[in-house]
């Protein structure tokens, strides 16, 4: 799993903001949550399907329990 530190997560959201999707930010802020809680056994899955909240843009769970929802959003201006 990669590692990344909260300053180069945020340089991945500025080199990716020209292509305003909010998709595009997706891997980064997955492995910043990973990586912030490997230890704890935190998961993030990328806008996993059936479950009660429809289809966030994260599920996060730790060992496989709920901890809870992600969203997303594109930078206004």
């Amino acid at each position: 799993m990669p590692s990344i530190t909260f300053e180069a997560y945020l340089q991945s959201i500025e080199k990716n903001l020209p292509k305003g999707s909010e998709r595009s930010h997706y891997p980064a802020l997955k492995d910043l949550l990973e990586d912030s809680a490997t230890a704890n056994g935190i998961d993030a899955v990328i806008e996993e399907k059936g479950n009660k909240a429809g289809i966030p843009d994260f599920t996060v769970k730790r060992r496989e329990l709920l901890v809870g929802y992600v969203g997303v959003a594109a930078r206004s201006e």
